[in-house]
Order: structure tokens, then sequence, then C-alpha cells
């Protein structure tokens, strides 16, 4: 089956007009994303309750995977629907623990600037369970790609992206402070 060219078009355009709103809005959130890669195991290895993330250990080899995540670039998140949480039982506060959003992820390359930043894109897309800082001033959120929607019918018009937010992830050597290189200013 084939599309016809105006379809392809209007994809294309579409794919493109998202890609310019997500980089250049005022509301987009800059990020830095990481891959989660589960960690091989040698038969006899005893080395497997250090490289757990979980930080319990495990009862045998087959328990749970290691995983840990490797760094893949710079991308622009723009919100488009905050699922929000539950409420505590007293209603006092809202439970971030099941903070959920919609949103818009555009990955760009940060030593590029001007249209060559939308024009010209990374050699990675978000995948379901990635993680992304959001970088909020002098506070970081991380927050895992739990879920890839459609925009329409058509794969190639774009894609939304279910995050919920994930905490206590400092213990991963990924997320070593000193490692992390540190950019100025990352909106050009």
């Amino acid at each position: 089956m084939s599309l016809r060219i105006e379809n392809t078009l209007v994809a294309n355009g579409q794919a493109l007009t998202n890609r310019i709103i997500t980089l250049r809005s005022q509301s987009v959130i800059p990020v830095f994303a990481f891959r989660r890669v589960v960690l091989p195991v040698n038969a006899g290895d005893d080395s497997r309750d250090f490289v757990t993330w979980s930080g319990l250990g495990t009862v045998s080899d087959n328990d749970e995977h290691a995983i840990d995540y490797e760094p893949l670039g710079h991308a622009m998140v723009l919100i488009l629907d905050s699922l929000g949480g539950a409420f505590h039982d007293g209603g006092m506060f809202v439970t971030s623990e099941e903070l959920s959003s919609m949103a818009l992820v555009e990955p760009y390359d940060i030593e590029l600037e001007g249209d060559d930043r939308i024009k010209l894109k990374p050699d990675w897309t978000p995948e379901k369970g990635d993680l992304f800082c959001f970088m909020l001033n002098n506070h970081k959120e991380y927050h895992e790609v739990t879920g890839i929607m459609g925009q329409s019918m058509l794969a190639s018009q774009g894609k939304k992206y279910a995050l919920s937010q994930r905490f206590d992830l400092n213990y991963l050597d990924a997320f070593d402070e000193e490692s992390v290189i540190d950019v100025e200013v990352p909106y050009k």
C-alpha cells in the first residue's frame, strides 16, 4: 500500500511543526536523556548483588535485572497535559510518586544553533524506558518514558510520550554530578 503524496506531505509537515514548536516554545523544559541498559552477568559471577539498581540485593541470579543508564544527549520536553497525582489521605498534598504527564519530546544537538538545530536531528529517538533529567534552574527531576502514542492515524505524523516521575536515582554512576559537564546556555 502506498500513500498519496499529499498524505506524506501533511504528515511530514505536522512532524516538522511539532519539532519547531517543541524546540522553540517558551514553556519547554530542557532535559538530559539516559537510556536504560541491562548489564550482562557472567555465569558464576558473584558481583550481581553490587550491580543491581534496587540496592536490596537479589535472592537468586535470575531474580531481577541489573541495570544502569547510559547518557544519550539533550532534548526539549513540552508538557501537553499533566495527569497530576492522587491526593494524600488528609487532602493536604498531591502524592508526587504518582505524577504523570503527556509530552512532546524532541532530541537536539546542543552544539548546533538556529535552524540547524531543527533541521539536523541526533541519531537517537526516545524509547520506552528512557529517563529524562528535567533541568529546572537549581532543581532536577527524573521522569521515565512509560508509553508512546501516535498523534494521528499516520505514524510519521509524530509521537506523544507518557512520562512518570522517578525518585532516588543518585546512587547510580550515571547520575554522579561530578561527571556531568556543565552547560551554560541550553536554549540558544
